[in-house]
């Protein structure tokens, strides 16, 4: 899935949605730079502000099975549940999907958490076989033989991305 139009939501530190009049406030209070809350907003939000852990994903995902580190369930919670509302978001506005994807580093390698994004979409559709879907890394439908949706694991090149960018914005010179 790839997470970056829906608002950083993905980036383990940056915020997500966010009302603007929040900014402006925690600056007078706080009495914070543009370049402070800047750095708050983009190095110590997200889930590194929820959960106070290491900021990074597999970690904090790991650490949300743990009794003693509540926060970090409520974070993973309220990641799986934001990403299934931006994907009925998507879904109210194309009057309908075909199909999921997940891809990059969370959507490829990630078991637990597609199954969780999953499980808030199953009213739409979305259906995994759990046992498909116990892989990372590889592209592969992981669908059920009862879902009205399809559901993928596609990985990402980004480096092929860039290279194939890269070559036609120079053979335009």
């Amino acid at each position: 899935m790839g997470l970056s139009p829906l608002g950083g939501i993905a980036m383990v530190t940056r915020s997500g949605d966010l009302d603007p009049s929040v900014v402006t406030d925690i600056m007078s209070r706080e009495k914070l730079s543009p370049s402070e809350m800047n750095s708050i907003l983009n190095k110590k939000s997200g889930l590194y502000g929820i959960t106070g852990l290491n900021p990074d994903f597999r970690e904090i995902e790991l650490a949300s099975y743990e009794e003693d580190k509540p926060k970090a369930k409520v974070a993973i919670e309220l990641f799986t549940k934001t990403i299934a509302q931006f994907v009925a978001k998507y879904a109210v506005s194309l009057k309908g999907i075909d199909a999921v994807v997940f891809t990059g580093g969370i959507g490829e390698n990630q078991v637990n958490i597609r199954k969780k994004i999953c499980e808030y979409l199953e009213w739409m559709g979305v259906k995994i076989d759990l046992e498909k879907n116990n892989i990372k890394g590889e592209e592969v439908e992981i669908s059920s033989k009862d879902a009205t949706v399809r559901t993928f694991i596609i990985p990402t090149n980004e480096e092929l991305v860039i290279a194939r960018d890269t070559k036609e914005i120079t053979q335009k010179m």
